[in-house]
């Protein structure tokens, strides 16, 4: 069977021999007068379409072709008699995949199937490299994403769902429009993010030394525009968010926003409901339609329940009776909610907070019909004004097939409450909310000069596009999601243009770059690692605690390159020195330094083995009692994986890790007493230091084998 590089080889003779014959086999000028579905309905007359040739068929003096572009397919008819001998020769030259023009008459063939029988073509674009076969595509879901434009060439659900797309953004465009809204761009680089609970992406500015934000959200200058004295405004545009990815999330995605003064959230229910409507009409012209088996309506009105009402209706339970944080803690563990998630109540610290996280553990996923949620905890709607009952707020989200779409409110535009929320989120973020609001004085400043009553609108496209295409994964409604980079072989970099090695440290991963300071780079050190390491499992031990060493430098926002090798390389001369473990670590250092690697790096992995050797320095900094503490823990997660029936570590928890933790017969090498001074050494809890590294083991679960 021929291999990728043999048919290769071939097609590249092929473009040898047609640029031989004296033709351009990669043309500027395009003989194109009707598309394939214009071409289609022009029985008996002369035609000029193009596109890409995706069968050929036949021998000889007769051969058949099917040539597809945007709008349809046609077969084409190429016959010795007709085409001029010296040009049908070019047909011989043909492969599927190619593009080309082609002029003839439209007419049918005996099995009735509508043909083009062609006097003049051209080769538009020689292709060098096959296309997958068409009849199985791309079966890999990863290599489906990755190699989007062969998903999209393969697959016309995939192009029907992105021409969809396209439809529901105009269809909202022209919605609003016509409500007399205005479209404007917020900047995307911001000093201080905002408008929503969300770990942002962090770049520099090198002219102005100053750090900015890529946006989690543009609401704070929508709202600075109502200050400004605009009434109605709106943008579509991309936000980002620095948070993991599954089927409901793209660390990048489509935002709807939109401002309006004199208006309240009830008018916000209103009119989304009236949007989606339109939308789901103009795009689908109905609003009935199949969701995952399931039967959908968007036609208004929709569902409406407080929160409180919510969780009454569904567990049974009265939040409005709770009088302590206590008291909410125990009804809460009492409702059905998986272990590994209860772990996180111990986040609220407020009655408010503990309401918000039984509604997002009990209810969200029962949410199947377009419903809305309103009346949120004052705790988790920073931003939004009061109700008459201070403990809620005037807030409301929107959700279908069990996912939110959408989160507004009537905007708070009392200065003097804002500041005391910011501070509120001041405190929440010190007492270990993450994704704490940020106080954003400019932003107080404004509506300090007025800001009228206002109802803020939200709405994310990608789930919306979702509900309407019948897609159950966030990446099928976006044209490139967001995927782990591919790793750049030495020999590509070498091979590199100057002007493109130039510009390749800023767009690898931190995988493939190269710290001038650390002067290795990580293929490197992997050179090494596999040079010095025959045993397969403990090559494996390094990568894993690769990965929990560049987690945990990401964690504390440290040197994740110098973290990394190190986690990769600790162990390299483990089977040179396992006879004499004092001179663990030794070894790789005098290697090391012969290379003129890091002083730094060399340290910290000294300290790895400072009890036998004395070498180096005591565990003192960070990455010491990272890599000290990390090491020992990939053992434990490794055999929690081992014994499932699986051995699998997409299906290990914290807390199966937990529970075998506390069977000190079990992996009973694993040094616990080691593992526990993460809470004292790193200032991190256990739980969250398992669950970091575990988390990073289960990223590269690949590589591990497990």
């Amino acid at each position: 069977m021929a291999t990728i590089d043999d048919l290769k080889a071939e097609r590249l003779k092929k473009l040898e021999r047609l640029k031989k014959l004296g033709v351009n086999p990669y043309p500027s000028k395009v003989q194109r007068v009707q598309s394939i579905s214009d071409a289609r309905e022009m029985d008996g007359e002369s035609v000029s379409v193009a596109g890409r040739l995706i069968a050929l068929r036949g021998h000889g003096k007769i051969l058949f072709g099917d040539l597809v572009d945007e709008s349809g397919k046609i077969q084409l008819l190429f016959k010795s008699d007709i085409i001029p001998q010296d040009k049908f020769t070019i047909v011989e030259l043909l492969d599927i995949g190619d593009f080309l023009s082609a002029s003839g008459i439209v007419g049918k063939t005996q099995a009735g199937e509508i043909t083009i029988t062609v006097n003049e073509f051209s080769p538009l674009t020689k292709t060098t490299r096959p296309l997958p076969d068409k009849w199985h595509g791309l079966k890999d879901i990863e290599e489906r994403y990755r190699k989007r434009y062969l998903d999209m060439l393969l697959n016309p659900v995939v192009r029907e769902t992105l021409k969809v797309r396209g439809a529901v953004v105009e269809s909202m465009r022209e919605f609003l429009t016509k409500k007399g809204f205005i479209e404007v761009e917020t900047p995307t680089l911001q000093a201080v993010y905002g408008g929503g609970f969300a770990h942002p992406f962090v770049t520099h500015h090198n002219a102005l030394d100053t750090d900015f934000y890529l946006r989690i959200s543009d609401e704070m200058y929508l709202k600075r525009l109502i200050v400004g004295g605009f009434e109605k405004v709106f943008e579509i545009t991309k936000v980002f968010r620095n948070e993991g990815v599954d089927h409901e999330h793209n660390p990048e995605f489509t935002m709807f926003e939109a401002q309006i003064a004199y208006e309240d959230y009830f008018y916000g229910m209103d009119i989304t409901e009236e949007l989606i409507e339109y939308v789901a009409q103009k795009v689908l012209q109905t609003t009935k339609f199949t969701y995952q088996g399931i039967e959908m309506d968007v036609k208004r009105p929709w569902q409406r329940h407080t929160l409180v009402e919510s969780i009454q209706k569904y567990t049974s339970v009265n939040p409005l009776e709770w009088n302590t944080l206590e008291e909410a803690k125990k009804a809460v563990h009492s409702m059905e909610i998986p272990s590994e998630k209860l772990k996180d109540l111990d986040k609220s610290h407020t009655i408010g907070e503990v309401m918000a996280f039984a509604f997002e553990q009990t209810i969200e996923k029962k949410l199947v019909q377009p419903t809305i949620i309103y009346d949120f905890p004052i705790e988790v709607s920073p931003l939004a004004k009061k109700c008459p009952d201070p403990r809620f707020t005037q807030r409301f989200e929107f959700f279908a097939f069990g996912s939110e779409l959408g989160n507004n409110y009537t905007e708070l535009n009392d200065p003097v409450d804002l500041r005391q929320r910011f501070i509120e989120e001041k405190k929440r973020e010190a007492s270990g909310f993450e994704e704490a609001h940020q106080t954003d004085s400019d932003y107080l400043e404004a509506i300090e000069h007025g800001f009228p009553p206002t109802c803020g609108l939200g709405i994310g496209v990608d789930r919306l596009v979702m509900l309407l295409t019948d897609a159950k994964n966030i990446k099928d409604v976006i044209a490139f999601p967001t995927l782990r980079p591919l790793h750049i072989s030495k020999k590509e970099k070498e091979d590199l243009p100057r002007t493109e090695k130039k510009s390749l440290k800023s767009t690898l991963s931190s995988k493939t770059s190269k710290s001038e300071n650390l002067n290795i780079t990580r293929e490197e050190a992997l050179t090494l690692v596999k040079d010095w390491i025959k045993n397969p499992n403990l090559v494996k031990h390094m990568l894993a605690v690769e990965a929990e060493m560049r987690a945990l430098a990401k964690h504390f926002g440290e040197d994740e390159e110098l973290w990394g090798l190190v986690g990769l390389l600790h162990d390299a001369d483990w089977e040179k020195t396992q006879n004499d473990p004092k001179t663990h670590t030794i070894v790789l250092s005098k290697e090391l330094e012969k290379r003129h690697v890091s002083k730094e790096l060399i340290t910290i992995i000294l300290s790895h083995n400072f009890e036998m050797t004395g070498k180096g320095r005591e565990p003192q900094t960070r990455a010491d009692w990272a890599i000290f503490t990390c090491d020992e823990l990939s053992g434990l997660i490794t055999a929690t994986a081992l014994v499932r029936p699986d051995k699998k570590l997409a299906q290990v928890t914290l807390e199966s890790v937990k529970k075998k933790w506390g069977n000190t017969s079990f992996a009973s090498g694993v040094d616990r007493k080691r593992i526990e001074k993460c809470q004292d050494t790193l200032g991190i809890p256990l739980d969250k230091f398992i669950e970091i590294c575990l988390a990073s083991m289960q990223g590269i679960s690949g590589e591990l084998g497990l």
